[in-house]
């Protein structure tokens, strides 16, 4: 019997179809393309320009636009041949076998059992999930999971568009080659790792994960490097992935001159939180602050974090974060920040309201720092409290904080402080827009070893201790009047703004210690803030009156610009805001920023206060990014006058800039510098080079550092990754970069 075509086979399809029913599992092979949609039981689906049935040999032949499917899996194929004695098909010309994972087995000639789970391949190709490739001359397909391939490549860089026959950027080549799909997993007997074909390393043994792999237990890729501090360094990572909810990560660094150490990374994902438990250890030796060397100590960090669910409304977390000693963490590139705090902590979020229960611990890493004069919090417990809007729009607020602080050495402060606030919004007729606050705050302080005269945490003079308090209310008007125009593509807003404070003054006796208040900074951002202090230890008293002036325009395009200009007025001085603050005076300076977005190619922000007497600038803050993705710079300039910075840094003026280009599709490249522009020195150089393709990542960076602090000397550095993609890896951006 010969049939030509789907539709015209329908009429004799029922005899095929019983035929093939008795040799293939469960049922029915070959049925036509509009015969599908019926049965759901089918298990094997056929379709094909013509189909052929010799009933004495026992042969069904396909031909012409061929497609086997069954189990998730299809074959593609100019022809097809079914044996149903022997229960093997044949496939010729153009063969491609789909499996669920997404991979495409192609080759010129197959040979596979009827459920497709065995067979023989020739001149086969394997394109995987990812578009990576395998390829051999000969393979096996194996219990339906499993290809071996003989003498077989593989890689997942793409070939040269204008010569294919060209050898891609890497490649394995291996006498055999092992895709387990069960385990995902391929391995390789006698291969070598060839770059732009030339062979480079032999392994006698190697495997990697199949791309349908997010996480499996192996080398990661390792960072090479050198400094003058630490001589040539060299990080292998080792990634184990324990179970599906725990992996660690052991990450050792080899440095010549500054022996071996030990980094580590533990992670766990529970049913209501997570885990990250991160740290390092060495022995080596350590330079004390008076230039003296302690041998072979043991020197390390922890800085690890944990968070969990209590309920859907509270969490509890605890982060710690602590040093051996003051310079060990930027000694060995892990960070370079002048502190470390550790935390537990509980909060909870509850409609409008918020309650955190906060717990600190401190550790200076600076030469100045005293530990023992760093402070201890147990507890500072916050509570903040909003009501719904109610007549009017009014609203009531509570702010409550109760905070124990103390010190092995100096003052300790133990202090409760509620604040009650109630808040009502107007909108007039004429679109003007008013907003009256009132709030009250009362503080209890029981203080021990304070100076009422001067601000110092551990004082020499005669000190108080004691019970002591305030009680602080404030009422304040602001009104606002937006005019809009629209002009062509153009729409602009006028914003004056002005606010009117009544407070009591004074209100910040000496008997209160400053624990929380102190890094205070007068600008755009707190000039109608009722309390321009970030804390509660110091309150802004006084009656005084803030106004200013607000520009917006922006264009249908997406572009935008807008500026402010702003200051504030007080009927009498006050002694709390010091020498160069901006507000010590009762007019104060003038603050106000310019911010520019008129295309994704330039961002412009620059806040400034100006001084009120002669317009000079006090401080300066400018930031741009400017360019497309070729070639674009970030500028960052920073200017403190030295008498308008009152606390310990003192007034600088600095420049950063960062030169960014995208040479090419795969190239990349960048560069900077930052400039102490008042010492006239360069306080940091940086240049960096990127490849990044579909199969391969090198990074080099370069660094010169002028830092220095007692060990830690100024140093050139250059650090370089390579990760054979799809073989495991991820990058670091230094020696400690885990």
């Amino acid at each position: 019997m010969r049939t030509g075509g789907d539709m015209g086979i329908v009429g004799t399809w029922g005899r095929l179809a019983a035929a093939l029913a008795a040799c293939l599992l469960a049922g029915l092979p070959a049925v036509p393309a509009s015969a599908q949609q019926g049965d759901p039981s089918f298990p094997v689906l056929i379709t094909a320009d013509q189909i052929t049935h010799d009933e004495n040999l026992g042969v069904v032949v396909a031909s012409g636009n061929v497609e086997l499917s069954r189990d998730q899996q299809v074959v593609l194929a100019d022809s097809v041949s079914y044996n149903m004695r022997t229960d093997v098909v044949t496939a010729a010309g153009n063969v491609s076998l789909l499996d669920p994972d997404g991979h495409v087995i192609f080759a010129n000639f197959a040979e596979l059992t009827g459920d497709l789970r065995e067979g023989f391949i020739r001149d086969v190709r394997i394109l995987l999930s990812d578009r990576s490739r395998l390829a051999a001359a000969t393979g096996y397909r194996v219990a339906g999971n499993k290809s071996i391939l003989k003498s077989g490549v593989f890689s997942p860089c793409e070939l040269c568009r204008e010569d294919p026959t060209r050898a891609p950027l890497w490649q394995i080549k291996a006498a055999e080659v092992v895709h387990d799909q069960e385990a995902k997993v391929i391995r390789y007997r006698d291969a070598w790792l060839e770059i732009f074909g030339i062979p480079v390393i032999y392994t006698p043994y190697f495997q990697h994960p199949d791309p349908t792999v997010d996480r499996q237990s192996g080398f990661l890729a390792p960072t090479f490097g050198a400094s003058e501090v630490l001589g040539s360094t060299y990080q292998q990572p080792y990634f184990w992935a324990i179970s599906e909810d725990r992996d660690f990560t052991f990450s050792p660094i080899f440095t010549t001159k500054r022996g071996v150490v030990g980094v580590g990374k533990y992670r766990e994902v529970f049913p209501n939180g997570t885990m990250d438990l991160r740290g390092s250890g060495t022995i080596a030796d350590r330079e004390r602050s008076d230039g003296s060397i302690e041998s072979d100590v043991f020197r390390g960090h922890i800085d690890s974090t944990a968070r969990f669910d209590i309920n859907d409304s509270y969490r509890m977390g605890v982060d710690v974060q602590r040093a051996s000693d003051g310079t060990y963490m930027r000694l060995y590139n892990f960070s370079g920040v002048p502190n470390l705090t550790s935390r537990a902590f509980v909060e909870g979020f509850n409609g409008r309201n918020y309650l955190a229960v906060n717990n600190y611990l401190y550790q200076g890493l600076r030469s100045s720092d005293q530990d023992d004069e760093l402070p201890v919090i147990l507890p500072l417990a916050e509570y903040s409290y909003m009501s719904d809007p109610g007549v009017a729009g009014g609203k009531y607020t509570l702010d409550a904080s109760l905070l124990a602080l103390t010190r092995p050495a100096g003052r300790d402060s133990r202090r409760l402080s509620v604040a009650l606030g109630w808040e009502i919004p107007y909108t007039g007729p004429a679109g003007d827009v008013y907003n009256l606050v009132a709030r009250v705050q009362g503080d209890g302080y029981w203080v021990d070893s304070v100076d009422p005269n001067r601000d110092v945490v551990n004082p020499t003079s005669a000190t108080e201790s004691g019970i002591t308090g305030r009680v602080f209310p404030q009422v304040a008007l602001q009104w606002r009047y937006p005019w809009v125009r629209h002009s062509g593509a153009m729409t602009q807003v006028v914003e004056p703004v002005a606010q009117v404070v009544l407070a009591p003054n004074g209100s910040n006796p000496g008997r209160i210690p400053n624990e929380d208040s102190q890094d205070f900074e007068f600008d755009d951002t707190n000039l109608f803030s009722l309390n321009r202090f970030t804390g509660v230890d110091r309150v802004t008293s006084g009656t005084r009156v803030d106004y200013g002036l607000k520009w917006t325009v922006t264009g249908d395009g997406g572009g935008w610009a807008s500026a402010f200009v702003g200051q504030s007025y007080r009927l009498r001085e006050d002694s709390v805001f010091e020498d160069g603050s901006g507000v010590e005076d009762k007019l104060s300076d003038i603050v106000g920023r310019v911010e520019i977005k008129p295309t994704y190619a330039l961002d412009l922000r620059y806040r400034f206060r100006i001084d009120k007497d002669d317009l000079t600038a006090r401080r300066s803050e400018f930031d741009l990014r400017v360019g497309p993705p070729a070639l674009n710079l970030d500028l960052g300039y920073v200017f403190i006058d030295p008498d308008a910075q009152a606390d310990e840094f003192g007034g600088r003026e600095e420049l950063n800039w960062t030169l960014y280009s995208r040479l090419s599709k795969y190239w990349s490249a960048y560069g900077g510098i930052r400039i102490d522009l008042e010492a006239e020195e360069t306080r940091e150089a940086r240049i960096g080079l990127t490849y990044n393709d579909e199969c391969f990542l090198i990074q080099a960076v370069g660094r010169r550092s002028f830092f220095s602090d007692r060990e830690i000397e100024p140093e050139d550095s250059v650090y370089v990754n390579f990760v054979f993609k799809l073989l495991g890896g991820t990058t670091g951006a230094g020696a400690g970069g885990g």
